[in-house]
């Protein structure tokens, strides 16, 4: 009695496509091989990336927060809800301030939300955000962890 095959092996639509690509590989040359090596590793490469991507812009979209530095040197890019801004340094300076002069997050995050509503107005329409909002939560902790306030 033969071993029975899962119902998922033979679903696999890769298995024919190994089958094929094994009896092909007795008949191409070495040169051949090397190519199609380093074919398949650039396809996994680009896999990984573009996974890499989608986590990042799933993150990015739903509640991320990132702030980095620009080429520009003395700016700022924000990134929040799936959008990125330019801050001035002058600009991130007093929302650091803010989140340091806060109570508590809650406190600090509607201290954002109405510094933003105030001063950069464009980051609540681009990223269609309102009071409560828990990016601006995030916002807090992110600026806690990456920042300091010196006085």
């Amino acid at each position: 009695m033969g071993q029975k095959k899962s119902k998922q092996e033979n679903d696999d639509p890769r298995k024919e496509l190994r089958k094929e690509l094994r009896s092909l590989i007795k008949d191409i040359p070495e040169e051949g091989l090397l190519f199609l090596i380093k074919q398949a590793n650039t396809i996994l490469y680009n896999m990984r990336v573009e996974e890499l991507n989608r986590a990042r812009e799933k993150l990015n979209k739903d509640d991320g927060v990132s702030i980095e530095r620009s080429s520009f040197g003395r700016s700022f890019i924000l990134v929040m809800a799936g959008n990125r801004k330019i801050m001035g340094e002058d600009e991130l300076t007093k929302v650091v301030r803010i989140v340091f002069k806060a109570e508590d997050q809650k406190e600090g995050a509607e201290r954002l939300f109405t510094w933003f509503k105030r001063n950069r107005d464009d980051v609540l329409l681009d990223g269609r955000l309102k009071k409560g909002d828990p990016v601006f939560t995030n916002l807090f902790i992110y600026i806690k962890e990456h920042f300091s306030m010196v006085e």
